[in-house]
């Protein structure tokens, strides 16, 4: 019986050696596996794509990728973009005419914004609003592509008609830009404000976009009054201001948006040429002061204005039209004044708000007659 178990063992061992030393072999033999396929470097997607109705035309826009479908870095510094168009439900085609736009991959080294447009045939942009839907396809320089982007969708159909008789003027709380105002079309209108001399950028301070978009609110933007106050006009910066008017629709449970063309541009500067609104109801009291003379005291509602830096107050002796004398070196600061007489008599006062850089508002009057102490 003893012999036997030592008989097993060593068969035992002997059997696992002999496999320990075929997974030896067998691994060492191994085949490598098939090699892997050169990459096709197939532009990847492009990203932010976006379709804009304006006018009579669509305007897409989009990122160019940098990297190929495959996650590497897109070989060469070029690709080719074209888009199709589908109308409804129906299939995305090539629009006829329209012919593949070359665009280099970066731009001041940074990825290529890229645009394509579509002009609308007459039949889109009229008639009844339609969906529109765009696709955009990258080629790389061989030629080759991965295919059509997601769909981005506009809106076929009537857009609103441009902005007219744009123009600016200055007032007191800043440029007043006015235009012919349209009702009913259920538009409203955005202005478009651009810095034509922009400040310098300190390097530490927070970067400032040189456009701005102001528009009307509540009401005024859906009764469209033609006018827009753009409160936050620096004084002798140069802008130039367009306008466009914009509308929304429903469709295929989505919202779309419409925009005109954009107006005529008007540059403007403002400068701080207009005066503090002037007084009002000024009075005045004449009274024999304590030296025996004849005094006035005048009293004239304030002014409530940022720029306001006083009054400064005039008396016109008799029957003298003009404001007469001014009685005050330094703006008055106080809405009230004391004015000791030259002798009885009749007397005329003016009184003006004036800011810090000297204008002047109109004047409020009132006539004093002063006897004899």
């Amino acid at each position: 019986m003893m012999l036997d178990v030592r008989r097993w063992v060593g068969l035992r061992e002997f059997l696992g050696a002999g496999l320990a030393l075929a997974v030896v072999v067998l691994s060492g033999c191994a085949s490598p596996g098939p090699p892997r396929s050169p990459t096709l470097n197939l532009p990847g997607a492009v990203t932010k794509l976006t379709a804009m109705r304006r006018g009579a035309a669509v305007e897409l826009e989009f990122v160019l990728p940098q990297r190929n479908t495959d996650r590497l870095p897109l070989k060469g510094d070029r690709v080719t973009a074209s888009f199709c168009r589908a109308v409804d439900a129906g299939k995305c085609v090539a629009v006829a005419g329209v012919k593949p736009v070359e665009f280099a991959l970066l731009t001041n080294g940074q990825p290529t914004v890229a645009e394509l447009k579509d002009e609308l045939p007459v039949e889109l942009s009229g008639g009844a609003a339609r969906v529109l839907a765009y696709r955009v396809e990258l080629f790389n320089v061989a030629g080759k592509t991965a295919g059509f982007s997601d769909p981005v969708y506009a809106a076929a159909g009537v857009a609103p008609a441009a902005v007219e008789g744009l123009a600016a003027r200055g007032s007191r709380l800043g440029v007043v830009v006015s235009w012919k105002p349209v009702a009913g079309d259920g538009s409203v209108v955005a202005l478009r404000r651009e810095e034509l001399a922009p400040k310098p950028v300190d390097a530490k301070a927070k970067k400032t976009d040189s456009v701005v978009w102001l528009g009307a609110e509540g009401e005024a933007a859906k009764n469209d009054v033609g006018m827009v106050l753009d409160t936050s006009a620096v004084e002798g910066e140069p802008y130039r201001y367009m306008a466009e008017r914009r509308k929304t629709v429903q469709l295929g449970g989505r919202t779309l948006e419409m925009r005109s063309e954009a107006s005529v541009a008007v540059v403007y500067v403002l400068h701080d040429v207009y005066p503090p609104p002037a007084p009002t109801d000024l009075s005045g009291a004449a009274f024999a002061d304590a030296s025996g003379g004849t005094a006035v005291d005048l009293i004239w509602q304030p002014v409530v204005d940022a720029g306001l830096s006083g009054y400064n107050v005039y008396r016109a002796a008799g029957e003298d039209t003009g404001r007469g004398k001014k009685l005050n070196g330094e703006a008055v600061r106080l809405p009230a004044f004391h004015d000791v007489l030259p002798g009885a008599g009749r007397y005329r006062y003016s009184v003006t708000a004036v800011d810090a850089k000297g204008n002047e508002s109109g004047a409020v009057e009132t006539v004093v007659e002063a006897g004899k102490p």
